[in-house]
This record gives structure tokens, C-alpha cells and sequence, in this order.
């Protein structure tokens, strides 16, 4: 009758881990997928950049009589491409925001994510559970899963 007990404790222990554990992948997936976006925009950025400088390079290569004409245009490529840099910075902050907002909304996830590097690190049952505060069974799941997964 005992032994029952302890089984349904511990298969109910499993199953609340395994919950969290996919709870941690999908945040951590989240995550990649606003840095992907980010680094994205970034590299947008970047390339906007680089056309500035080859117009202003372009710019300065014309001869002096035809500046006059040019400066127009010019001013028009230098604003909208300024434009378009201003929006993509917004569209950075507003990703960086949103990025630290679904860092800070599972603090659960962040103990999961330790642990999980502590057993990459080849940290011990006994220490996953000192450091993360786990129960047994639930580290000896991560430390499983990881061998599962190596």
C-alpha cells in the first residue's frame, strides 16, 4: 500500500518536471525566435547603413556642376534612407523590450535553465538538487534526460 503511494508521488513528481520542462522549451524557442528577428533587423540596419555611406561616397565623386542638381535628390535619398534607420532602431528597442519581457515571465523557467546547464557541466543528482533546489526525482529526470540526449 506504501510502496503504491510513493509511486503515484513520484509518477505525479515526474510529470509535473516534464510539464516544466516543455514549459522551458517553448519559452526557450520564443526567445530564439526574437533574436533570430532581432538579428534580422540588425542586419537590416546594417545594410541601410552601408547604402548611406556608398550614396554619400557617390555624392562626393560628382563633378562640382552637377552638385548643384544632385543636392536635391539627395537630400530626399539621405531623409528617407534616415527614415527607415529611425524606424528599424524603434523596431529594435520594441524587440529588446518584448525579448526581456518573456525573459522575466517565467522565473520557474530560469531555475530549469541552471539546472539544465549545471547538468551539461556534468553537476551530480546530489548538486542539482542543493543548487536548484529540486526534488530527487526530478533531478534525476534532467540528469536522465541529458544522458538521453547526448
Amino acid at each position: 500500500m506504501m510502496t503504491n503511494w510513493l509511486f503515484v508521488i513520484s509518477a505525479l513528481a515526474l510529470g509535473l518536471a516534464l510539464i516544466a520542462l516543455v514549459a522551458v522549451v517553448i519559452t526557450s524557442r520564443r526567445q530564439a525566435e526574437l533574436i533570430e528577428r532581432q538579428q534580422q533587423r540588425l542586419l537590416m540596419l546594417t545594410e541601410t547603413a552601408s547604402e548611406v555611406l556608398s550614396l554619400r561616397e557617390q555624392f562626393k565623386q560628382q563633378p562640382a556642376e552637377a552638385s548643384s542638381k544632385t543636392d536635391f535628390a539627395q537630400q530626399q535619398v539621405v531623409a528617407q534612407l534616415q527614415q527607415q534607420v529611425a524606424q528599424l532602431n524603434e523596431e529594435q528597442q520594441q524587440l529588446q523590450q518584448r525579448l526581456q519581457e518573456v525573459a522575466e515571465q517565467d522565473p520557474g523557467s530560469k531555475l530549469y535553465q541552471r539546472a539544465a546547464k549545471l547538468v551539461a557541466s556534468g553537476a551530480s543528482v546530489e548538486e542539482l538538487m542543493q543548487e536548484c533546489d529540486l526534488p530527487q526525482a526530478e533531478a534525476e529526470l534532467l540528469t536522465s534526460l541529458h544522458k538521453k540526449g547526448a
